[in-house]
Order: C-alpha cells, then sequence, then structure tokens
C-alpha cells in the first residue's frame, strides 16, 4: 500500500516502492515473498519462527509448570512492533536495491522523479525541469492518499491489537 513508481531496466519494467509499507506491517514475510525478494523474506520469515517459537514455547512452559499466563500478550505484542518497525524501512532498502542493481526511473516520468527525489533517493534528477507547480502537485496528491493509507492501517492496526 506504499507509493508505487515504475522503475525500468534493459526494456522491462517493474515496480518500486517509497513510504512505510503497510502491508509489510500487516503481512510480514508475504510481501517479500510476492516481491520475489529471497533475502527479505528468508529474513522476515526467520524473525517470524523465532517469535513463534518463543511464544509456543512460553505456553507450552506454563502448562507443564502449571503457573499464570502473564506475559503472552507481552511477546505477542513486541513481535507486532517489530514487524511494523521493519515496514518503516522495507520500502527503502527494496527500492535503494533496485536501484544498485541497475533499475532507473523513465526519462518522462515526473511522478518517479519527483518521488524519487523527495525521498531521497536521488540527489537530482534527469528531468531537473519539472516545474515546481507540478512538483507540489505530485507532492501534494501523494500525501493525500498517504494520509488515507494511515487512517485504514489505524483502524487494522486497532483491530489486530484488540484480536
Amino acid at each position: 500500500m506504499a507509493t508505487i513508481i515504475r522503475l525500468e531496466k534493459d526494456g522491462y519494467m517493474k515496480d518500486a516502492f517509497v513510504g512505510y509499507s503497510y502491508t509489510t506491517a500487516l503481512f510480514n514475510a508475504f510481501v517479500p515473498a510476492a516481491r520475489q525478494d529471497l533475502k527479505s523474506f528468508l529474513f522476515m520469515g526467520g524473525i517470524y519462527l523465532f517469535n513463534s517459537f518463543i511464544l509456543n514455547f512460553y505456553k507450552i512452559y506454563v502448562q507443564r509448570n502449571l503457573i499464570q499466563y502473564k506475559y503472552g500478550g507481552l511477546i505477542s505484542f513486541i513481535a507486532l512492533m517489530i514487524s511494523w518497525v521493519i515496514a518503516f524501512f522495507y520500502n527503502k532498502y527494496y527500492t535503494q536495491k533496485m536501484l544498485a542493481e541497475g533499475w532507473k526511473p523513465l526519462k518522462d516520468d515526473e511522478y518517479s522523479n519527483v518521488l524519487l527525489k523527495k525521498y531521497n533517493y536521488f540527489e537530482y534528477t534527469d528531468n531537473d525541469l519539472i516545474s515546481d507547480e507540478r512538483t507540489k502537485e505530485i507532492l501534494d496528491e501523494v500525501k493525500k492518499t498517504e494520509k488515507k493509507k494511515a487512517l485504514m492501517f489505524v483502524v487494522a492496526a486497532i483491530i489486530q491489537i484488540l484480536l
């Protein structure tokens, strides 16, 4: 659900993303799997499996020793916070990796160039002649959609915490 930009390499076009990755926050390792990013999939999947192991180990420990189940919610909450923090960095990592591999925005794509410049992927763009007025329009449009996405994420996060 991040802002999508188009990158091109050797005649192939692929989506890259800038901003907070709401889908990564909610779906964890499934996002890198869908993007065919094996390294990130293994990293996030490893974190998810480690958390599941700790939580299940704690549940078994509580049942075997007949003690109070106090910290299960805390363990789940910490795992949720970790996935939300990873979501701050995943799109930047993925897009920077693509740019390092030689993917570039289309020459006449003002939208992608402006967003890459705004999110500090480029110090300058090939299309530095984009008017300030057009840049402001693009950024205002992106801010509007990001606010809507953030509101939807907050609602989904509250539901996820309550469950």
